[in-house]
């Protein structure tokens, strides 16, 4: 099954590096009002999925931390019960049962 995803990745970049040398036509690019500079095609697409990934990364960042959080205190929480209940298993013997509850 490994063999399967790695030759499926492998077409993949394949098909990717085939884009890129098909597009290498020079593009004007416009960063700022009356700014320009003309660069291939694959260079602006590989900026901007680049751009992509950083902007998503800023967008899962706050979920991310706030998962940690939980994922402490949830640990934490654990922690507390296992040592309650180790305690449980720990306790002392019951005393001896009343004198009525004997057998002769």
């Amino acid at each position: 099954m490994k063999l399967i995803y790695t030759v499926i990745k492998i077409i993949i970049l394949l098909l990717f590096l085939l884009l890129a040398v098909i597009n290498t036509d020079a593009v004007t690019f416009s960063y700022l009002p009356g700014q320009s500079v003309n660069l291939p095609l694959i260079v602006i697409l590989f900026g901007a999925f680049v751009v992509g990934i950083v902007f998503g990364m800023f967008a899962l960042f706050g979920r991310l931390l706030s998962l940690r959080g939980e994922n402490g205190r949830l640990r934490a929480e654990v922690k507390k019960n296992a040592r309650l209940t180790e305690k449980e298993l720990t306790a002392p013997p019951a005393q001896n049962a009343p004198e009525s509850a004997k057998q002769p």
